[in-house]
């Protein structure tokens, strides 16, 4: 029998994470509404410039605001967009990025009191880093929405060509056995990923004051974290998998930024998942 006390104790503690998780959220919320810069935006803009004018599209040099590092097709995106006026761009994105916000938290929601504690969690730092016009909330959605379905290979090809670590979500799909989406999501990251060698990706600025790089203090003790959350995914049961898998990549970020504790509602979800519903490909939605 339960002691009721203890119970007690239960229900205090859950409330005290909440009221934190809330005052967090508040703050970020506050800080979001307060500045709204769209930064990030800016550096989308400016690398898209870049490209069509046949400028090196990546920038040497420490200095956040100049690290473009995502893959070239993405600057190429938003090519069509730097012929409008910020004004345009900057209200069409935010709105993108919020609705995508808005997706991640209804999806955590819905799945249950551990659903909406991770929605909790993770929604406030994906509204304040919409307001950077950061590409995270969407990034995030997609994989949620996508990385179970026969897009999944995609959703992380197209994660990893952005911020790199996301390949590590492939090790989810190695626990599960899923080998061909496993390969899939490799030789897709490969493809999106290859023409930024030869523009000089190496070599552009990723460090950046306003966030921890424990790249950037230890290459070594990096490589050794990663390999032990990698070791640690490959060894976890499969239906704990995906979570394990984006723990492994929030600790592979070559800069680590608060919002980026927001992949970890990719797992999440899966976790929350109906009791007896199949991580396996149904019938027919194979890839």
């Amino acid at each position: 029998m339960i002691d009721p006390s203890s119970r007690g104790a239960a229900r205090l503690a859950q409330l005290v994470i909440v009221a934190i998780l809330v005052a967090i959220g508040v703050n970020h919320v506050v800080f979001a509404i307060r500045d709204w810069p769209l930064g990030d935006m800016d550096v989308y803009l400016a690398a898209a410039e870049r490209l069509r004018d046949g400028d090196p599209l990546y920038v040497s040099g420490d200095v956040a605001v100049n690290s473009y590092w995502y893959a070239p097709w993405y600057a190429a995106v938003w090519i069509p967009l730097t012929y409008l006026p910020r004004e345009v761009v900057a209200a069409g994105w935010s709105a993108v990025l919020l609705a995508a916000t808005a997706g991640v938290w209804v999806v955590l929601w819905r799945m249950g009191r551990r659903g909406a504690a991770v929605a909790l969690l993770v929604g406030p730092p994906l509204f304040a880093v919409s307001a950077g016009g950061n590409v995270q909330s969407l990034m995030v959605l997609a994989l949620i929405l996508g990385f179970q379905t026969r897009w999944g290979p995609v959703a992380v090809a197209v994660a990893a060509s952005m911020k790199f670590a996301p390949i590590l979500l492939v090790a989810a799909y190695v626990v599960r056995g899923e080998w061909r989406r496993a390969g899939l999501s490799l030789a897709l990251a490969a493809i999106l990923m290859a023409p930024a060698v030869p523009m000089g990706i190496a070599g552009a600025g990723v460090r950046s004051e306003a966030a921890p790089s424990l790249l950037g203090v230890s290459p070594v003790l990096y490589a050794v974290v990663v390999a032990a959350a990698l070791i640690g995914t490959l060894l976890v049961p499969r239906r704990h998998a995906l979570l394990a898998a984006t723990v492994a990549t929030i600790l592979a970020l070559p800069r680590l930024f608060v919002y980026d504790v927001s992949l970890v509602a990719v797992g999440a979800a899966a976790e929350e998942a109906p009791q007896g519903a199949s991580n396996s490909p149904k019938p027919g939605a194979s890839i």
